[in-house]
């Protein structure tokens, strides 16, 4: 009993300082600095897409904080008063849970559906590489295996893409809004296994249900996940499905749930192999179950339990694999390396720390697809690396991971706008929904949102502080997901979308910290009513509580002197309080952001001005024009980008673009920085100005560069921007 109450508290207590340490550092980055998705200027004049920082004022995150609880205060008042009428409290005792959880459900699902049906966007970025290879298995076109293909070099992509595959016979080829509408189900199942989760955590709170699933809705970057069909909310839905199921296992010891949890994992990580964290997770405390549990029946039940989960991971992979070999005739290939992606991770990348580099590729390249030779060049690159940082931890290795961290989890919408701005769509974007994307409406939502992460993570921080002594160590279920998630992406390539599952599974904390915090300042006014009206007792309440309190009172001060300490150096400029300047702060809220033109953002035919029956086309990677028709590749979509417009040829998803160190030259590519193949040594820029140069005619500027229409030659290419006629368009 002493060595199980010994290995109790250590997990019990070490869980909760690694997670009250991480989420601290992340709340103070969220106090003091904001993350968002922008651009800057190279020496070349050329635009480069980038994570940029502005400063924040802690103290009007805190003073919002005190003012949220206030209210939070202020609402319980008004609800027990209301709960003494008769009429009200009959009112409520009709409203059960799981009438709150349907209407819930039934006012997301709702939001979700006419989101997909009013923007249908079309995939973009990866989701686009992987719903293009379903569509073309269903053509028996089975080239995306084929050497230096997609799935030549992810063969892990396999299990999304047979997903889609199978779809397209229930839905129809090419239904990518019934894909989305899919989505919308799991982001309704993640939903309802968090709130679920929440009330196994805390069984004795009866709010906390229908109030996780509130604050998890109300919390919308999660939300604008529904049109990225990338299976990251496939594979949340069915690893939280495997952790209801296993806290349901351990509540019944019913084989049942084993069996099943098992399976839902195992079709998790088709979907994402990074699902495999939750299955480390539930792992760790079948272990935490074998130590502390009586009864040699039920060690070996949670032992069997491990390896179910296991061999449901390795039979619906290896199950995917054999129907995929038989399916397209083409063996599964090893891929690239996953030890490869841990040296992006720890690269500086032109977008940000530890973001898509390209190094993967160019190491599968370099060494003929050779995996140990790749593997032994990857982990000489992660030790000299790390050698480097290690040597000057001040100035390369402590502030890169805080930037990193920054990175990934310091973004209030964890790019779930940027996912959904200049997508192709069926309709066009009308005016709102743009306005949300990347409008007046995004900053608004931006600065909430800003304000809510802070929320989120305070909250977080007074559930650990208010239940440090909780010997509920299952109550921490959700904590270890979190923390492998974070530990996992310090080393991994890094982006918010990888990062957001794990910032929501934090929600429920946060909400439960919110309540309870209201619920202790409420008992502390009505002990000091008491106590006011009652001498004796009031004097003895003030003996009680400097004992238990003085090492708390003291812990809190050190803390606030080293606080104050380190914000007054440079280290803690360059790890908490980060800012990009005044320029990234206008990106931020639009600041004079103004257009350049009077064109909305759409679908047009862009024709030259001297040849007004031509129309400008890609074919093949070059640009050209041809007689003016009704083919859809004469239409170019033309949307707003970060710091210009984009240009981008309806036909083939392919922008516009100009290759400063080519001499100017006109080029096409797939410009998304969120693509696996995106390409930063192109140094391609396809940030256009279009400028009103007189009635309906425009001009396409590009780094003091116009493009250009030779009518003689029937000719395009870029020159010095000089106003000419042969530099003006109609865009129509």
């Amino acid at each position: 009993m002493k060595l199980q109450k010994y290995f109790y508290n250590i997990a019990n207590y070490g869980i909760r300082i690694i997670f009250g340490l991480i989420i601290f550092v992340l709340c103070l980055q969220s106090m003091f600095s904001t993350s968002f998705l922008g651009v800057i200027t190279k020496e070349d004049g050329s635009l480069q897409s980038r994570t940029l920082n502005i400063s924040d004022s802690p103290i009007k995150h805190l003073l919002v904080f005190v003012l949220f609880i206030a209210v939070l205060v202020l609402v319980r008042k008004i609800w027990q008063k209301a709960m003494k009428q008769k009429k009200w409290n009959v009112f409520f005792e009709k409203l059960t849970m799981p009438k709150m959880m349907k209407f819930l459900t039934i006012v997301v699902g709702a939001a979700g559906f006419l989101w997909i049906i009013v923007t249908q966007m079309r995939a973009g970025s990866d989701p686009a590489k992987i719903y293009a290879l379903a569509m073309q298995w269903r053509e028996n076109d089975f080239s995306g295996y084929a050497e230096g293909g997609y799935l030549f070099r992810y063969p892990y992509q396999a299990g999304i893409v047979l997903f889609y595959y199978f779809l397209s016979f229930v839905l129809g080829v090419d239904n990518f809004i019934g894909l989305q509408l899919v989505n919308v189900a799991a982001l309704l199942v993640v939903y309802y296994l968090l709130a679920k989760l929440a009330a196994f955590y805390w069984k004795d709170d009866e709010k906390i249900q229908a109030a996780a699933y509130l604050g998890i809705a109300i919390w919308v970057p999660i939300f604008f996940y529904i049109t990225y069909l990338y299976g990251i909310l496939l594979g949340m839905a069915c690893s939280l499905a495997a952790v209801y199921l296993s806290v349901k296992y351990l509540e019944t010891r019913k084989y049942l749930y084993m069996i099943a949890a098992a399976l839902c994992i195992g079709i998790a990580t088709v979907f994402k192999m990074n699902c495999l964290i939750y299955l480390v997770a539930i792992a760790c405390f079948l272990v935490y179950d074998m130590i502390v549990t009586s009864g040699w029946k039920n060690k070996l039940r949670s032992l069997l339990f491990i390896g179910l989960m296991i061999l449901g991971v390795e039979c619906c992979n290896q199950a995917v694999y054999s129907y995929v070999e038989n399916l397209t005739g083409y063996e599964t290939p090893e891929g690239e390396v996953m030890v490869s992606w841990i040296v992006m991770g720890l690269q500086e990348t032109p977008i940000g720390p530890g973001h898509y580099s390209g190094y993967i590729g160019d190491v599968f390249v370099k060494y003929d697809y050779d995996t140990e030779k790749i593997t032994e060049a990857s982990i000489a690159d992660i030790k000299k690396i790390l050698t480097r940082m290690s040597e000057n931890p001040l100035d390369e290795g402590i502030p890169f991971f805080a930037r990193k961290s920054a990175f990934q989890w310091n973004d209030p919408t964890f790019i779930g706008m940027e996912l959904n701005d200049n997508r192709q769509t069926t309709l066009g974007m009308s005016d709102w929904a743009q306005s949300v994307t990347n409008g007046d409406a995004s900053v608004g939502l931006s600065v909430w949102l800003n304000y809510m992460q802070t929320l989120i993570l305070l909250g977080v921080l007074c559930y650990i502080v208010l239940h440090w002594r909780s010997q509920n160590l299952y109550e921490l279920f959700g904590a270890v997901i979190f923390v492998g998630g974070y530990l996992f992406h310090f080393f991994w390539e890094s982006s918010s979308s990888y990062t957001i599952p794990y910032f929501v599974i934090i929600i429920p904390y946060a909400v439960k910290g919110w309540l309870d915090t209201v619920r202790f300042m409420d008992d502390k006014v009505a002990q000091y009513a008491v106590i006011k009206g009652n001498t004796e007792q009031k004097a003895v309440s003030v003996t009680d509580r400097k004992k238990p309190r003085v090492m708390t009172l003291v812990a809190i001060l050190v803390w606030v002197t080293l606080l104050v300490g380190f914000s007054r150096t440079n280290l803690f400029d360059r790890t908490i309080a980060l800012d990009d300047g005044e320029e990234a702060r206008k990106q931020f809220y639009h600041v004079n952001q103004t257009e350049e033109t009077y064109l909305e953002n759409g679908y047009y035919t862009v024709s030259p001005y001297l040849a007004e029956d031509l129309a400008l086309v890609e074919q093949n990677g070059e640009v050209k024009t041809e007689a003016v028709s009704d083919e859809i590749a004469q239409k170019i979509a033309i949307a707003e980008a970060a710091k210009g417009k984009t240009l981008r040829f309806r036909n083939s998803e392919q922008v516009l673009a100009v290759l400063p160190e080519d001499n100017n030259r006109l080029t096409t590519y797939m410009d998304d920085s969120m693509n696996m193949f995106y390409d930063f040594e192109l140094e391609a820029d396809a940030n256009w100005q279009v400028v009103l140069a007189g009635e309906d005619s425009y001009f396409i500027v590009i780094s003091g560069m116009a493009l250009t229409y030779d009518v003689e030659n029937n000719q395009v290419y870029l020159e010095e921007y000089t106003q000419t006629d042969a530099q003006k368009w109609m865009i129509r």
